[in-house]
């Protein structure tokens, strides 16, 4: 969407006023009212484009509560700009469009680029780097480059700008622009902006100056009239043209200074709340997806805080999300495992190897430690990094929070919670060679067996030492203590239930991860997710017949707060009157009893319900299938029919699990699942294809995180 140019909106004042009331009353009143134009925005879809750069920062004209500080007046004679009318743009590598420093990074550059530009001595570092963008990013005023500081590679080229083009409000060329520039100081310098040449009485208006380039020449029918005109025989014929009907110029018109002054005000809120944010399997593959990933989810956050929250930035106060890249830096086997992939299917292999290989790599007890450290590693790094750039941060409270993705989930938990499955072995067999030991005085022979053995295990233990040393000794493996761990499509429940952890009869999870580490566990993932699992059952046994927690459409009306949401038991363990259709007492085709016919064995059928020991056959459902529908083998009949079968065998399995009469009322301090809401048009087995990936661009859960984030925007 085009902003609309500022005379759009000037309030022009009577000509010829020259007393200084009038003069201070034009100076009040000249300025550029936006009220219609920011109504109008406000009324734009969510499906709109809501241009934020990748630090999740937006321009003061859509953001800022109270747009009118940030516009001045008009000025009355024409003299040099002031930083405060120039503004700095970035441009990211294949972009069309330069998009604008806010105002406080602006100010900022601009006072660096004056300063070294006067500073003749050579006084000034000139490596020194202003923070900018949300201080995600960092500027070399010298170089005209913007870096960004978390992550490598992104790195995209700043301009300053004094010209722009009418409608657009995009800068002009530098080399350009301050040909223009001087050719109008040259000329019309302590000029009245407000001064108009005579004008005959036929004919065009008169050009009082005129500047030719290469491409295009510009001319002045006044101080603040200027116009570009393209020098191609196209746009030639076009000015032919529209000059024989007698229409007005076509050319573009020039302003000079931006739209909106740049202001110290306008700034990004402190940061109260840091975000990593870390990825699962599969970035070897694709070095940086990570980067993208957390972009996505920051955008989505700071998109619906502006519009369902936009007074909370007055409480100064932001969470700001940093990507972690621990996979990209680590070489593991080096080449072995390329050199014994075999060359049939090699794309198919190369991509299992880039991605599923981790989760191997990972049980392994030589590659593990080594995969831990890099993301403990590079955590604390960050850490350190970011707390240098903003001292504020540790001395305000601020609070540290960590979003994992898949096999993430799975690396940062043992990390925090410590665990070594190296140690617990050694340890172990210590006690069993004390054991035997012991039990062996006797035997000189038997003694001599157990010493070469205790001898082998601590050869062994050194040759790994140097790997999972630096793991073994930190006693706080991270610096910061951890708020919130929020797990997206994790398979950390099968991690768990597999090292033996089962459900205890407390309403806590201090078994899983004691709230001494870490307050609040969030366990999120997609109903046909098919690598994220539970966690609630490994809590409390009967969980496994409450249904998760259902997250709230971020554009509803009326969201029930969580805390207050009763637990629900699964539809196999209701009534068949709770099951009946609300329209008429139909059972519900997901139900059981619905009397599809099920074999036990050749030759046998039982009906759906009838008794113990039912057993699917698939090829016996398909002919039933086809011999009553006739004609409709389609694959949305299909589909549905083998979602029928999908249901049937979900609820019986979680019956044969726990009988209802199991069922206690003990509940968790609170909940650990949380399900996303299923689309009307959604189909579960197309999405088992994207739904691992799907968290980072979903607005439920940036909505979800960014209240549990700041718990003060909850609903009461």
């Amino acid at each position: 969407m085009e902003f609309p140019s500022p005379a759009d909106f000037t309030i022009k004042t009577p000509r010829g006023s020259s007393s200084s009331s009038a003069a201070s009353s034009s100076m009040t009143e000249r300025m550029y009212s936006l009220d219609s134009f920011l109504q109008e925005r406000s009324n734009l879809s969510d499906d709109e484009d809501f241009d934020l750069d990748s630090s999740g920062t937006r321009s003061p004209f859509t953001d800022s509560p109270s747009h009118k500080k940030y516009l001045f007046p008009q000025k009355e004679f024409v003299d040099e700009l002031r930083p405060e009318e120039i503004r700095w743009f970035y441009k990211n590598e294949g972009e069309k469009r330069w998009r604008a420093f806010i105002g406080y990074d602006s100010l900022r550059i601009e006072c660096r680029y004056r300063a070294l530009a006067c500073d003749s001595d050579g006084d000034i570092d000139v490596n020194e780097r202003i923070l900018v963008r949300g201080g995600l990013y960092d500027v070399e005023v010298e170089n005209k480059k913007c870096h960004p500081i978390y992550w490598t590679g992104d790195v995209s080229e700043i301009m300053r700008g004094t010209w722009y083009y009418d409608g657009s409000w995009q800068p002009m060329e530098e080399v350009y622009a301050l040909q223009i520039e001087t050719e109008h100081m040259a000329n019309f310098a302590n000029r009245r902006l407000d001064e108009v040449p005579a004008v005959p009485q036929k004919g065009p208006r008169p050009v009082i100056h005129n500047l030719k380039f290469q491409d295009f020449h510009v001319d002045w029918n006044a101080p603040n009239e200027i116009y570009l005109f393209s020098e191609s025989a196209s746009s030639k014929l076009m000015r032919q043209v529209t000059k024989s009907l007698g229409w007005q110029k076509s050319g573009s018109q020039l302003h000079r200074g931006y739209r909106y002054e740049a202001m110290m005000e306008d700034k990004p809120p402190d940061i109260a709340h840091l975000v990593f944010v870390v990825h699962g399997i599969g970035q070897k593959m694709e070095t940086g997806a990570i980067v993208k990933c957390c972009k996505d989810l920051r955008e989505r956050v700071v998109h619906l805080k502006q519009k369902y929250f936009p007074d909370f930035d007055q409480h100064n106060k932001r969470s700001e999300f940093l990507p972690v890249e621990w996979r990209s830096s680590l070489k593991l086997d080096g080449d072995t495992v390329e050199s014994i992939t075999p060359h049939k299917m090699r794309g198919m292999r190369n991509i299992l190897n880039s991605s599923a290989m981790d989760i191997l790599y990972y049980t392994s007890p030589l590659y593990r430690s080594e995969i831990t450290h890099s993301l403990q590693h590079e955590m604390n790094r960050l850490y350190a990094l970011f707390c240098s750039r903003h001292p504020y941060f540790e001395v305000n409270g601020g609070k540290v929070s960590v979003v994992a993705h898949s096999l993430g989930c799975v690396i940062t938990y043992d990390i925090i919670t410590g665990w070594n499955p190296m140690k617990l072995y050694d340890e172990f067999v210590t006690s069993v060679i004390d054991e035997e030991s012991e039990n062996a005085e006797g035997s000189n022979k038997l003694q001599e067996e157990m010493e070469q053995a205790r001898k082998r295990v601590n050869e062994l233990e050194a040759s790994l030492k140097s790997v999972h040393e630096k793991q073994v000794k930190a006693k706080q493996p991270l610096q910061f203590k951890l708020e919130n761990l929020f797990c997206l499509g994790s398979p950390l429940a099968v991690f768990l239930a597999l090292r033996g952890i089962r459900p205890q009869s407390k309403g806590t999870h201090d078994h899983i991860l004691p709230t001494s580490i870490c307050k609040r566990l969030f366990n999120i993932y997609h109903p046909s997710d098919p690598v994220a699992y539970r966690l609630e059952p490994l809590c409390l046994k009967h969980y496994a017949t409450i249904t998760p927690l259902l997250i709230h459409f971020y554009d509803s009306s009326k969201k029930t707060p969580y805390l207050k949401m009763k637990r629900k038991a699964y539809a196999a363990f209701k009534s068949s009157s709770e099951e009946s259709d609300h329209k008429g007492g139909k059972m519900d085709d997901s139900t059981e009893g619905s009397g599809a016919e099920e074999q036990d064995s050749p030759g046998q059928t039982r009906k759906s319900g009838s008794g113990k020991g039912q057993k699917f056959s698939l090829s016996k459902w398909l002919t039933d299938f086809r011999a009553n529908k006739k004609g409709e083998d389609s694959l949305a009949a299909e589909l549905k029919m083998l979602q029928k079968m999908d249901s049937d065998a979900e609820k019986l399995q979680v019956k044969m699990y726990m009988d209802p009469k199991d069922i206690d009322k003990t509940e968790l301090e609170y909940r650990l699942d949380y399900q996303l809401r299923e689309r009307s048009l959604e189909n579960s087995y197309m999405s088992v294809l994207t739904s691992h990936f799907c968290y980072w661009t979903n607005k439920d859960i940036a909505y979800f995180m960014l209240t549990h984030l700041h718990p003060e925007l909850q609903e009461p």
